[in-house]
């Protein structure tokens, strides 16, 4: 009996899939687009569907399966690509426990009857229409958003839902009804133990990636209200009247609802942002819609915390570039802090959208002044490195050696996000001259930083980044010269194994490969496969797509190989001239002149051999 994704994979064909998103063009016996993925004007997104697979030839390099696709283009996990298949397959999944299911239905349905119910009450509430006007949101954003509002009274809700046939269990499983102890004082039924979570307060829904409500934001409506009148509802119920009210209170953890796990109008963003490859980050509702009124439908929220692990992969998938703005308090620069160290961490380009103070507390502030003015400051969001280094020197005096060593510590740690060694050394230099200290002793004080942030991380963090791109999408992350000329390479020797005499084929070992599924294609082309090697048939025709694809429109195949080998033992002579040379500066510095010596004769040889293959 097959396995639901190979019942799946059976049922829904890769170009009907991906011509649902992308409008795709015949390419002999493939389909070509303008990748989804990044920006470009010559097509090299390819669909093949005899093998049923995809990969971008441009900017990406990244392909895979109908399920990779998903992935990718809906910024989702595999198991809601699972889903999203599944419903389009027709298939039934059958892995969760049927009363979960079930309860979990409820619970949607529960979220999804009370937005209603919170939008009718919304439009029936001219003061808190008149107070969102004044705010700036327009009635298109109110509607798009389904902004509602929660009465006050302690049972409104709960009457109304129950009146409709739900029960006050499921109401308070979804979060949004609370039960009470028993109290010996008063004889109540069971559904009077039951009390409205959110009361006199503007609803935000929460939804899933897939626009489905799972929760609700409240903000508190700031208008007198008449305590005496509210207790009197219900004496039993003076106890709670009298609690600290917050501005802002979210549903609770449910059995559909996790905030770590969900980013406010990821849903609505989630396109604008894989098209733009930018996500703006901000911290609140407000926030997040009046940013989307303003023209930035890429803006998605947190609810006050930092980012999660989950939710920086559900980002990555769709974008490399975050900016991010909170608000101007210490709470709000906490969390900036410690999302852009999580970003950074998954190779994020981070930038910062500063808010200067006189304009403003927020992205909401801003956008009612002027929408423009937010519009300015997304644009000339800061490089990450350059924010903290100006906040540096503005909060600390370089001149003195307290205000130097401050200035290093808040600094360097983002340089250790930074792979790139030519903008890493243009920071160092800048903090060097800044400091008017020899840049070998901001080296040696990167370093320490660089020790300090590989014991701080966790192991959850160093794992979650590490699986960040999904194992299903093959060639994601930064690719080098090298891999892409050993895939071309095997490719050709997979598609034409009768070629394999064309080549010196005794100048590779198994180690000059790059990973376990390149060292088993090597092992199974020359006929020395190994048990401990498994053939990867998904990425054996992943490897003779991309050659398929790249051999189109040449004539001497022969010819091709024989570059392709060349030039790949070039990449791999460079990798050893590359650790030569840091021997012999080794050996230099020891002044070993018999190693020395044996070395350069070493270096010379590889460089001949090096040079002979042009």
């Amino acid at each position: 009996m097959n396995s639901p994704t190979e019942e799946i994979k059976s049922r829904v064909d890769i170009v009907d899939l991906v011509q649902g998103y992308i409008r795709l063009e015949k390419a002999g016996a493939n389909f070509r687009a303008v990748c989804p993925f990044h920006s470009e004007k010559t097509p090299s997104f390819f669909v093949n569907p005899a093998r049923q697979i995809w990969h971008c030839f441009g900017g990406c390099s990244i392909g895979g399966d109908i399920f990779s696709f998903v992935m990718k283009i809906d910024g989702v996990e595999f198991p809601e690509a699972l889903e999203i298949l599944a419903r389009r397959a027709g298939i039934e999944l059958k892995r969760e426990d049927p009363r979960f299911a079930y309860e979990r239905k409820k619970l949607y349905e529960v979220s999804e009857a009370s937005a209603k119910y919170f939008q009718e009450k919304f439009q029936e509430n001219s003061a808190v229409k008149k107070y969102m006007k004044e705010r700036g949101v327009t009635d298109e954003t109110i509607e798009n958003f389904r902004v509602g509002f929660a009465p006050d009274g302690w049972r409104n809700l709960l009457e109304h839902l129950i009146g409709r046939g739900f029960k006050a269990e499921d109401i308070e499983k979804s979060g949004l009804a609370i039960k009470r102890e028993q109290d010996s004082r008063f004889k109540m039924q069971d559904a009077s133990r039951y009390y409205d979570r959110f009361r006199n307060r503007i609803m935000f829904p929460i939804t899933d990636g897939n626009g489905r409500v799972i929760g609700f934001g409240g903000r508190i409506f700031e208008e007198t209200r008449d305590k005496g009148q509210e207790t009197s509802i219900d004496n039993s119920m003076s106890h709670v009247s009298n609690e600290h009210v917050a501005k802002y209170i979210n549903t609770p953890q449910t059995l559909i609802y996790d905030k770590s796990r969900v980013l406010y109008a990821f849903d609505k963003a989630k396109q604008e942002i894989r098209k733009k490859n930018e996500c703006i980050l901000v911290e609140g509702y407000m926030d997040a819609i009046m940013s989307h009124q303003a023209g930035f439908s890429n803006t998605i929220a947190v609810s006050g915390t930092a980012l999660t692990d989950h939710q920086l992969r559900m980002l990555k998938r769709l974008t490399n570039v975050l900016v991010s703005s909170f608000d101007a308090d210490q709470a709000g620069e906490m969390a900036t802090s410690r999302s852009l160290d999580l970003a950074g961490a998954y190779e994020f380009e981070r930038k910062v959208a500063v808010i200067p103070k006189e304009l403003g507390k927020d992205p909401a502030d801003i956008v009612l002044k002027d929408p423009e003015l937010w519009k300015k400051i997304v644009v000339s969001a800061k490089n990450v490195v350059e924010f903290y280094f100006e906040r540096a020197l503005r909060k600390f005096d370089q001149k003195i050696p307290l205000g130097k060593k401050e200035i290093a510590r808040a600094v360097l740690p983002q340089l250790t996000h930074i792979d790139n060694e030519i903008e890493r050394s243009h920071w160092m230099r800048k903090l060097s001259q800044a400091l008017e200290v020899s840049e070998q002793s901001i080296w040696q004080e990167f370093v320490k930083a660089q020790n300090d942030a590989d014991l701080t991380q966790t192991h959850a963090e160093k794992s979650s980044r590490l699986s960040a791109s999904s194992p299903r999408e093959s060639g994601a992350g930064a690719r080098t010269r090298k891999q892409d000329l050993e895939e071309k390479l095997l490719g050709m020797l997979l598609l034409h194994p009768q070629k394999l005499s064309l080549i010196e084929i005794g100048h590779l070992e198994s180690f000059n490969f790059s990973h376990e599924k390149a060292v088993a294609a090597y092992s199974h082309i020359i006929g020395k496969e190994q048990g401990s090697r498994p053939l990867d048939g998904a990425y054996h025709d992943h490897l003779k797509f991309k050659t398929e694809v790249f051999l189109e429109g040449i004539d001497d195949v022969d010819k091709e190989l024989k570059i392709c080998f060349n030039e790949f033992l070039r990449e791999l002579i460079k990798e050893k001239l590359g650790t030569l040379s840091q021997k012999i500066i080794a050996a230099e510095k020891e002044k070993s002149q018999e190693i020395l010596a044996g070395l350069m004769l070493e270096f010379q040889a590889l460089s001949n051999k090096f040079h002979s293959l042009n």
